[in-house]
């Protein structure tokens, strides 16, 4: 299969969406996968009319992960596939300036689930779950997966979960924040779209700023937050976006009187 057809990429307005195309595997990670998702984001941010991506997948499953059958070189370095193959995929999502909603409507699991938790907004059918299958084969979990379960279930529980091995349901995702939304999956599909088109509407520096303040809030000092927010507020209100808005704003509120 060419890396072409590994990603399903279709535009719709002002929305991208990316589907992993690897539904007979449960869409396990590849090289050429990961090449081809990151050629998809590069895709979606180069087009200036393309304002929210939709990152989801084919089949009955998001992924299930690294596939494990791929056969590796003799000079094989799991370092080195995390670090160059994985890692910048994550570091696409977390730095795009678009908003990227993450739609599973089945099983994350291993780097799979890393991948969703790692979008901005996360949306799951109610029969899905993130799946910390690492300890059944005597290995941790990676892609930032420690890192993402640490800020939403603290030390104790995160470390049950991957010791044990254990998942996640949907509704257990939407109670402790990693999911956003759970619908039937025969609903998940139009959801994330409208949900996408009602974000496109908003300003586009506004999202991408308080994407930016977001990312870096866990790792900054209060006083490093407030300082960030003020330029980017300040970009924000210079550009004609906010402007206008603003304009529209005062000019509504004066016919109320």
């Amino acid at each position: 299969m060419s890396e072409e057809q590994l990603v399903e990429y279709r535009v719709d307005g002002a929305v991208a969406t990316l589907r992993m195309n690897r539904p007979q595997v449960l869409n396990a990670f590849t090289p050429g996968l990961r090449r081809a998702l990151i050629d998809a984001f590069d895709r979606a941010e180069r087009d200036p009319a393309i304002k929210v991506i939709v990152f989801g997948s084919t089949g009955r499953g998001f992924s299930a992960g690294a596939d494990l059958t791929e056969p590796k070189s003799e000079n094989h370095s799991v370092v080195d596939e995390l670090l160059q193959g994985y890692r910048p995929l994550l570091e696409k999502i977390a730095r795009s300036p678009l908003p990227v909603i993450g739609v599973a409507p089945g099983v994350a699991a291993g780097v799979g689930a890393a991948l969703l938790m790692n979008c901005d907004l996360v949306m799951m059918a109610d029969e899905a779950r993130i799946y910390m299958a690492f300890s059944h084969i005597g290995l941790v979990p990676d892609g930032g997966a420690t890192w993402l379960l640490y800020q939403h279930l603290g030390y104790q529980r995160a470390f049950q979960l991957i010791v044990e091995g254990g998942s996640l349901s949907a509704e257990q995702c939407l109670q402790i924040g990693i999911a956003n939304k759970v619908l039937p999956v025969t609903e998940l599909d139009a959801a994330a779209a409208s949900w996408a088109a009602e974000l496109a509407q908003r300003s586009a520096l506004a999202n991408a700023e308080a994407k930016k303040l977001l990312r870096a809030a866990a790792n900054n000092r209060f006083a490093e937050t407030v300082e960030q927010e003020a330029i980017a507020q300040q970009l924000c209100m210079d550009s004609e976006e906010s402007k206008t808005a603003i304009a529209a704003f005062k000019e509504k509120a004066a016919k109320k009187k």
